[in-house]
This record gives structure tokens, sequence and C-alpha cells, in this order.
């Protein structure tokens, strides 16, 4: 009975990217250690054991990191997605951290009255005031304006904006609605600068 042959190796680029996240995940762990907050979404919130959500969260963490888009197509075969969602998954991460990653993956429980309340604060921003606005779940959406908020289990309110009929993620997490409100019509007047990688 012949062996069959080993697996191939990862290439010199993928091992370099995997040393990088290494060192910056014991950075991260030493900090947290010495007392000090992390600012990747490492943020203790508990999303309910060790799971799909984590496992993505942690791959989109090490796309975004690594700051090439060589590690992308194979990080979505990984994942069983598209390319593009991967890539949408790597931004939300390099804007909000886990948090965001899991925001964007799908819909979650919010209290209506905390919709309510945001849907106060963004209508004197909205270009369409009397247009309807949706609320599902934890999605906040001005259709008419393009810009969509969802809020997040850190508590926070993550913009979106909508491009060729996909939401993407726009900007930096905030606790106020009308700023990410703001955020996301800014990004919606701009060409979509991406976020750059964090560094600790």
């Amino acid at each position: 009975m012949t062996t069959p042959p080993p697996p191939p190796l990862p290439t010199l680029d993928a091992l370099r990217a995997l040393v990088a996240d290494a060192a910056h995940r014991a950075a991260t762990l030493l900090a947290t250690q010495g007392g000090e907050s992390t600012s990747d979404g490492d943020d203790g919130i508990d999303y309910g054991g060790y799971g799909i959500a984590e496992v993505t969260a942690d791959i989109a963490r090490f796309v975004a990191q690594s700051g090439d888009d060589v590690h992308t197509g194979p990080a979505a075969a990984h994942l069983g997605i598209g390319v593009g969602e991967m890539r949408r998954l790597a931004t939300a991460h390099r804007y909000g951290g886990r948090a965001a990653v899991a925001t964007c993956l799908a819909p979650r429980h919010a209290d209506p009255d905390v919709l309510a309340a945001a849907e106060h604060a963004v209508q004197p921003l909205r270009p369409s005031p009397t247009a309807p606005v949706e609320r599902h779940h934890n999605h906040l959406t001005d259709a008419p304006a393009r810009v969509q908020l969802r809020y997040g289990p850190d508590n926070r309110w993550h913009p979106y904006v909508e491009r060729y009929d996909i939401w993407h993620p726009a900007g930096p997490p905030n606790t106020d609605p009308a700023a990410a409100y703001r955020t996301a019509r800014t990004a919606l007047r701009g060409p979509g600068v991406q976020p750059k990688p964090r560094r600790h």
C-alpha cells in the first residue's frame, strides 16, 4: 500500500502572515493580562461559545490584519462563502473587531425601544424625512438614503451603505446612532476608502 503524499506546505507569504498573526495575538493576550484594554474588538463579550461565528471572526481578523488580498480567496473557500462576503467581513473587522464581524454575519434581536430611539435621533439627518424607515431585528434601514444602521453586541451602531444591492460596512461603530448615520452618509459621498489593518 502506497503512503499518500503529504499535503502541500503553506507558501512563504502565508507563513509570514501566520507568524505576524501569532505575534499580534500574543501581544493582545499580554496586554489583557496586564489589565490594559484592547481596541481590536476582543472586548470580553460573550458570543455564546466558540462556534461558527467565532471561527469566522478569527479568519476575518487574519485576513484583515494580513493587509494582502492574496489570503481572501483561500479564507473564503475555507468558510464556504464568496470572496465578496469575505472582503466585507474583513472590512467589518478592521472597523470594529469581533463585534463588527458578528454584526455583519446575521441579524440579531434588539430592543424595539432602542431602535425607536435611534430612528428619532437620525430623523433630522435624513435626506427624505417622510420616507418610511424599516426596522428589522437589529437593523434600522433608510432605503432611499442607502443607509443602514446595525445595533451590535457591543451596544454600538455599525454604519452600512448600499452599493449595487449589497450592504457594506461603512465605518467604525458609534454609541450615537446619529454619528453612525453621518459616517454612512459621508462614506456614500466618498470613494469608499478601506480602513487600515489594526496594529498593536
